[in-house]
């Protein structure tokens, strides 16, 4: 059945062939899949998570505990890293389901020590922070965890890893000083696995590379100025739900923000504000019928945006769809017209809209 609503179109083969397209970009180190934020806005765990496993990823990322409880729920033998790390009370419920928090803290790292000191041992993360200030443990803290390096070894696997805070500007020397800071750490703390680079990271040379990546936006179709072979994933349509005709001189939408100055054709499609279409967007967006510019007019409001489509006027009709962003404008180009990044174009993605995931 085809329901009068925005539907977002999600190409998994694409998703496939970007994680491939890494893979071959990166050949000498794993390839994780970041999918916190519900994969990015995308939703569908189930779906994106077995096409990236299917394509052979083994480890994932996601921010926080709950994330990780649900896609263990549906997948027991991958391994799973919580980015936010341990924090008051789980050590229970991260062991119970297998899910490694991402140390952040000396605090962190010996409240872990203790709780597996008699249990198995299998995989420990430890982060420093080399320069995003957000999260990780301080560079002149590693002496706290020289200290811990006994308890450390005790576990199969140890991976070091660090965030890069500019890594989407190739040309900024501040990836650079963090590579190296992250370069002493790892000589600080030799014989483990490392791991620096997350999209944009990955883009920057070998050098970024170490044991392990971290793609996320890359994977979903976003920053592909970063690399020309990352595919588009992700497509919006909304249906025209009304046409109406609007006389010179006459206003349209709240705060009567739109004034006509010429008898004009207006059509409503159902999407705004609540979906994640900017309101910035007001008298300013646009969408597009058959790759030809629908301007946007009006206030966008909450649920409702209005389009001026007096050039269309005998070509669209009531039930017919538009696109806010497909494979020609994709969601980059929609983030530089809503003064944002793309990250946050598909992490605002409205549970509203039809999910149509294609193979």
């Amino acid at each position: 059945m085809k329901y009068s609503t925005p539907t977002l179109d999600i190409n998994l083969n694409a998703v496939k062939q970007n994680y491939l397209t890494i893979k071959k970009f990166c050949n000498k180190s794993e390839i994780c899949g970041t999918v916190k934020a519900s994969s990015y806005g995308l939703g569908g765990h189930n779906k994106i998570v077995t096409t990236l496993k299917n394509a052979g990823c083994k480890r994932f990322f996601v921010a926080n505990i709950n994330e990780g409880i649900f896609i263990r729920k549906k997948f027991k033998s991958i391994i799973i890293n919580i980015l936010n790390g341990l924090n008051r009370g789980e050590e229970k419920i991260l062991y119970k389901h297998n899910l490694n928090p991402v140390i952040n803290t000396i605090s962190q790292l010996k409240k872990w020590l203790i709780f597996t000191k008699n249990k198995r041992k299998n995989k420990l993360v430890i982060h420093f922070d080399t320069g995003m200030c957000r999260l990780g443990i301080q560079e002149n803290q590693i002496i706290e965890v020289l200290k811990l390096k006994d308890q450390i070894n005790k576990f199969k696997e140890v991976i070091i890893m660090s965030h890069l805070a500019c890594a989407g500007d190739k040309k900024n020397n501040f990836n650079e000083k963090q590579r190296k800071k992250f370069e002493k750490i790892r000589k600080t703390l030799p014989g483990y696995k490392y791991s620096l680079a997350a999209s944009g990271g990955i883009f920057l040379g070998k050098k970024y590379h170490y044991d392990l990546v971290r793609p996320g936006i890359n994977l979903y179709g976003g920053s592909k100025s970063l690399n020309s072979k990352i595919k588009h994933v992700v497509s919006l349509k909304a249906p025209i739900i009304q046409i109406n005709n609007l006389k010179k001189g006459e206003t349209a939408g709240y705060s009567r923000t739109f004034k006509a100055k010429r008898d004009s054709v207006t059509a409503t499609i159902p999407m705004g504000y609540a979906d994640g279409i900017g309101i910035r967007l007001s008298n300013k967006g646009y969408v597009h019928f058959k790759n030809k510019k629908i301007p946007m007019i009006g206030r966008v409001s909450m649920d409702l945006i209005i389009l001026d489509i007096t050039k269309f006027k005998n070509k669209i009709k009531v039930g017919d769809f538009v696109e806010v962003y497909n494979d020609k404008f994709t969601i980059d180009n929609f983030a530089n017209l809503t003064g944002t990044i793309p990250y946050r174009i598909i992490t605002c993605i409205s549970k509203r809209y039809l999910r149509n995931y294609k193979n």
